[in-house]
């Protein structure tokens, strides 16, 4: 496809399909917003030849972004988030029609939940940022699973489950038990769990990050997995302190647990402050993502990488907004895969392209630098490596 022709369809997305997204109630309540894209997305998913035009259309291939972990190989090392296909929805439109490597599905929950009350997601315009404090709305992990049953079909992407245990189950007083339940629920579907033990929306769940608590967690969730022959990984907060978090990281290896991604949203005070004054959702209640948690995430993601090195897999999110950010996540952070999500979703950078865009410009990166496969990244591995001029 012609730069031009990739130039009107950033043009028409950001002037017509993005406005028409956020449109009358939308402006004040951004899941409409949301609600509205997964309806085009599955619109497009029903349409064979439609996923197959957009593959050909929006997809990156390269053998030098194949990226290895945990006994997997996806595509290429971006994906997307746990958050935006909380109910399994459009993951094969995201993963072949717009080629991200990896898409995370979910959270996922035992039992079906609304949430908090609405709205509860705010756009941050001048700081590039949204807050939100949704709290695991869904339709939980019976419904889940009727759904990723229904397409079994072979991936060209990996598909990560995200699972945790929503308000009921913390009013419950059951909630390990209850993540224990939805692994073994979850575990035969996709190539890999990931289990939230970090929103700060729901009571409770931010206490499953100490250490007593996640060890026994680990040992509820871990074994299921592994009988399955299954690799899973565990969901890390920003603001958890580092002693916490080199603790859990080395539970995880010691258990036999696949990776770590890093990190969640942040209700850090220091955050906070930095927002920009001109936006007026800037005091919501809530988990804070995008730019302003970009260099706290980073931090945190190479102070795990300084810790456990290539023990086992970091996979980042938090503040990935352009391919520096992954440039910076690959190397000084030292992570093995990225994820994004507010970027995606932003006027300013939303485009079907945005996957094609990142990962062209991660491999004239690589290129500079004289690299041949993703596999040369464990030599720089949390340094701090230039982003070259290409």
């Amino acid at each position: 496809m012609s730069v031009e022709i990739r130039s009107a369809i950033d043009a028409a997305h950001r002037n017509i399909v993005h406005p028409y997204l956020t449109r009358g109630e939308a402006q004040n309540d951004r899941e409409i917003a949301h609600e509205r894209a997964l309806k085009l997305m599955e619109m497009a998913q029903r349409i064979p030849l439609a996923v197959e035009i957009t593959d050909r259309m929006f997809s990156y291939d390269d053998p030098i972004l194949r990226t290895s972990f945990a006994g997997l190989e996806a595509p290429n090392p971006l994906g997307i988030a746990a958050g935006f296909d909380k109910n399994a929805r459009v993951h094969r439109f995201l993963g072949q029609g717009l080629g991200f490597g990896t898409v995370t599905v979910g959270s996922i929950a035992k039992v079906e939940y609304g949430g908090n009350a609405r709205p509860r997601i705010f756009d941050l315009p001048n700081s590039r940022g949204l807050i939100n404090r949704m709290s695991f709305p869904g339709e939980g992990s019976r419904s889940a699973v009727e759904t990723l049953r229904a397409d079994r079909r072979s991936r060209p992407y990996l598909l990560i489950v995200n699972f945790a245990a929503s308000r009921p189950s913390f009013d419950a007083g059951r909630q390990i038990e209850d993540y224990g339940i939805v692994s073994d629920e979850l575990a035969d579907f996709g190539d890999e769990g990931e289990a939230n033990v970090s929103s700060p929306n729901t009571p409770g769940v931010r206490g499953l990050q100490e250490t007593d608590a996640f060890s026994d967690l680990a040992d509820v969730v871990i074994p299921v997995y592994l009988h399955r022959g299954k690799p899973v990984r565990f969901k890390f907060g920003p603001d958890l302190e580092t002693e916490k978090l080199h603790k859990n990281a080395q539970t995880i290896i010691d258990k036999k647990g696949s990776g770590i991604t890093i990190t969640n949203t942040s209700t850090g005070a220091e955050i906070r402050k930095g927002l920009s004054g001109r936006d007026v959702h800037r005091e919501e209640q809530g988990g804070i993502s995008g730019l302003p948690i970009t260099q706290k995430a980073l931090e945190a993601s190479h102070r795990l990488y300084d810790y456990i090195g290539d023990e086992i897999p970091i996979h980042r999110i938090g503040g990935i907004m352009n391919v520096r950010d992954v440039w910076d996540a690959l190397t000084y952070g030292g992570a093995t895969t990225v994820d994004v999500y507010t970027a995606f979703v932003r006027q300013e950078t939303s485009t079907p392209n945005f996957a094609y865009y990142i990962l062209r410009d991660l491999v004239k990166a690589m290129r500079a630098y004289g690299m041949t496969s993703m596999a040369d990244f464990k030599g720089i591995r949390g340094k701090r490596v230039p982003f070259p001029k290409t």
